[in-house]
C-alpha cells in the first residue's frame, strides 16, 4: 500500500487518519498470527505482536446492530448508528446511508465506502444488493469472542480469607433529586458527614479516601482538602459507574494490612442543576476521553450504545419493547414506596410504550433519570464494626471486571463483563444467584436490567425479558430488584453505583421502611461503567451469613 508521504513518521491513529484523508479504508493485519485489528493499534490484541500493517480491507460487511437517533426536522432529523461486522472478522461503528434513517436491518449486507465529512474522511456503508455468495467467494469470518469466552473463575484462598474481614458501618445520601443551591463538593461532604455520624465515628477518625469524579482527574485531592482528613490510604480509581462498588476489595486489603482503619467512600454531583450543564461536560469528555473511532458518527451517548445492545437482544432472543417496559414499571413501583425516590408518580406499561423515542429502540422512559445526589458509605475491620451503633453489613465478595471501553469493541452485545465480575464475586462470597435476598442492578437503561439478571446468573442468556415479566421484579414478585426506585426513578446523579451499596445496605439492615423486604440477610450490589464497559459486583450479608 502506498502510505501518503506525510504519514509515514506518525503514530498509528494518524496514518489511519491519513489513509482515510485520502480516500482508502485501511485495517491492520498481524503478521504474526495474521489476524486482522480494527481499531488500529501499536501490539495486536490477539498474540501480542508488534508487526502490524496497515491494508486494504474487502469492504464487505454485514449489520451486527443498529439504532436511529430520532431528531426533529429543524435539528437535522432522524439518522442511524450501526454496528458494522467486515467480512475480515472485525466490528466498526458507522452508519448506512439509506433513506428513510430507520430503514438499516440487522443482517443486511453492506458496502464500505469513504467521504470527507467536515474536511476529514470518514468510512460509512451503503446497502448491498448483491447476494453475499456473489458478492465475495470468501467465507466471512466471525468476530473474535475475546474475554467474554474465558470459563475460569479466578478466586484465591487470599481473597476467600478477605470474605467478611471487613463491614459496612455507616451509610448516607444527600441532595438526591435537585440539589439547588449546592456545589458537587457541597453534596458530597453532606452525605459523608451524615454517613460518618452515621457510624458513629467522627471526620477525624477517617484514614481512608475513596472517591471518584466525572469532572475532576484528580478529586480525591480536593476532597481530602475540603473535608480535612488526613488519609493513608487514598483511591481515586475511575471507571465510570461501578467504580464506588469496585473500591470494596482494595479499601478491604488496605484495611486489613493496618494501613488504615476506617474508609470513606463517597460521591457528589450535581448534573441536574449546575450551571456546568450536561452539553459542557459532554464536550469535556470529547476532550479528555476521545473515542475518535465512533465520535464521527454521532451516537447520543451514553444512550445510543445501550440502544445498540438492546436492538441486538432483541434481534437474538425476541426480547420486547414489553419486556422492557416491565423493568421501568417495576422500578417505578419501589419508588412509590421510597420517600428519597424522585419520580415517585404512577408509571405503566403503555406510557412506556407510547413514550417519545430517543434513540430507537429505546424512549424517554427506558432511560435513568438526571438529578443531583451524594452518597458515602463507612468501610471498616469486623470486630471493629461489632463496637459500633448500627448493625455492620459484612461484604461477603467483591470482583471488577473491564473488557472494553468503545461498544463498538464489545464482542458480543448480549454478555457484559457483569459474567465475570458476578461469578468471581459469588466464588469469594461462597453463595450462589439463588441465596440473594435482594438485588440492586446499575439500571441507566431498562435493558441494563436484563443484561446483568442473565450475565450474573439469575436466570440463562435470553431469557431476561420472560423473567421480568408479570411484575416478577416490582414488589411482590419473585425477585427484589432495585428496591429504592433504581436509576430509573430513585436518583441517578451521573454516577449511581454507590447508590446500589447504600440501598443493600438499608435493606440488610431493616430500615427500607414501606420498601423493606423482609427476612433479608443477603444482597447483591452491581456497579456499571460507561458504555457497558467496567462491571463491579458486590455481595454484602448480615452477621448470619459470616
Amino acid at each position: 500500500m502506498n502510505t501518503p508521504a506525510t504519514a509515514k513518521h506518525q503514530g498509528v491513529q494518524a496514518r489511519h487518519q491519513a489513509e482515510l484523508d485520502a480516500g482508502q479504508f485501511t485495517i491492520q493485519r498481524c503478521g504474526a498470527c495474521a489476524r486482522h485489528v480494527y481499531f488500529p493499534r501499536e501490539v495486536c490484541p490477539h498474540c501480542g505482536a508488534d508487526g502490524l500493517a496497515l491494508v486494504a480491507p474487502s469492504g464487505l460487511g454485514t449489520v451486527y446492530s443498529v439504532t436511529t437517533v430520532r431528531r426533529k426536522p429543524e435539528a437535522g432529523g432522524d439518522y442511524n448508528v450501526c454496528l458494522i461486522d467486515l467480512d475480515e472478522g472485525v466490528r466498526l461503528m458507522s452508519r448506512v446511508e439509506v433513506q428513510p434513517a430507520d430503514a438499516v436491518q440487522v443482517g443486511q449486507r453492506v458496502q464500505a465506502r469513504v467521504m470527507s465529512e467536515k474536511g476529514q474522511g470518514v468510512v460509512v456503508f451503503d446497502p448491498l444488493d448483491t447476494p453475499a455468495s456473489q458478492a465475495s467467494q470468501a467465507k466471512p469470518v466471525p468476530v473474535s469472542q475475546g474475554p467474554a469466552a474465558a470459563p475460569a473463575v479466578h478466586t484465591s484462598s487470599g481473597l476467600q480469607a478477605l470474605r467478611g474481614s471487613a463491614a459496612i458501618a455507616g451509610v448516607a445520601t444527600f441532595g438526591c433529586g435537585e440539589a439547588t443551591g449546592f456545589s458537587e463538593m457541597e453534596v458530597l461532604a453532606h452525605a459523608a458527614r451524615a454517613a460518618v455520624a452515621d457510624a458513629g465515628l467522627k471526620m477525624s477518625d477517617i484514614d481512608g479516601l475513596c472517591t471518584a469524579s466525572v469532572l475532576s482527574t484528580m478529586w480525591p485531592m480536593p476532597v481530602t482538602e475540603y473535608l480535612g482528613i488526613n488519609p493513608r490510604y487514598i483511591n481515586g480509581t475511575m471507571l465510570g459507574g461501578s467504580s464506588f462498588v469496585a473500591h470494596l476489595l482494595p479499601a478491604m486489603m488496605a484495611l486489613q494490612s493496618g494501613q488504615c482503619n476506617a474508609v470513606l467512600v463517597c460521591y457528589g454531583s450535581t448534573q441536574r442543576t449546575s450551571t456546568f450543564g450536561r452539553a459542557e461536560i459532554a464536550q469535556a469528555r470529547r476532550a479528555m476521553d476521545p473515542q475518535p473511532y465512533e465520535a464521527p458518527y454521532a451516537p447520543m451517548q451514553p444512550l445510543s450504545a445501550y440502544a445498540l445492545a438492546t436492538r441486538r437482544h432483541m434481534h437474538e432472543f425476541g426480547t420486547t419493547r414489553r419486556q422492557l417496559a416491565e423493568v421501568a414499571v417495576a422500578a417505578r413501583a419501589w419508588a412509590q414506596r421510597n420517600p428519597e425516590a424522585f419520580m415517585r408518580d404512577a408509571l405503566t406499561i403503555d406510557d412506556v410504550l407510547q413514550a417519545r423515542m430517543v434513540s430507537d429502540p429505546l424512549s424517554v422512559r427506558d432511560c435513568c433519570l438526571v438529578t443531583d445526589g451524594g452518597g458515602a458509605f463507612v468501610l471498616v475491620r469486623a470486630d471493629r464494626a461489632r463496637d459500633l451503633p448500627q448493625q455492620p453489613v459484612y461484604v461477603l465478595g467483591n470482583a471488577t471486571a473491564n473488557w472494553n471501553r468503545q461498544v463498538s469493541s464489545m464482542h458480543d452485545l448480549t454478555v457484559t463483563a457483569a459474567s465475570q465480575s458476578g461469578r468471581e464475586a459469588f466464588a469469594m462470597a461462597g453463595l450462589t444467584p439463588a441465596d440473594m435476598g435482594v438485588v440492586q442492578l446499575y439500571d441507566a437503561f431498562t435493558i441494563n436490567t436484563l443484561l446483568f439478571l442473565e450475565d450474573l446468573g439469575f436466570c440463562k442468556k435470553g431469557e431476561g425479558g420472560a423473567f421480568v415479566e408479570g411484575g416478577a421484579i416490582a414488589p411482590g414478585g419473585r425477585l427484589a430488584v432495585n428496591t429504592n426506585g433504581g436509576g430509573l426513578s430513585c436518583t441517578h446523579p451521573g454516577m449511581y453505583g454507590i447508590f446500589t451499596v447504600i440501598e443493600a445496605v438499608r435493606q440488610l439492615r431493616g430500615q427500607g421502611g414501606e420498601r423493606q423486604v423482609a427476612g433479608v440477610k443477603t444482597a447483591l450490589a452491581h456497579g456499571n461503567g460507561g458504555t457497558l464497559s467496567s462491571q463491579s459486583t458486590a455481595i454484602l450479608g448480615t452477621f448470619e451469613t459470616l
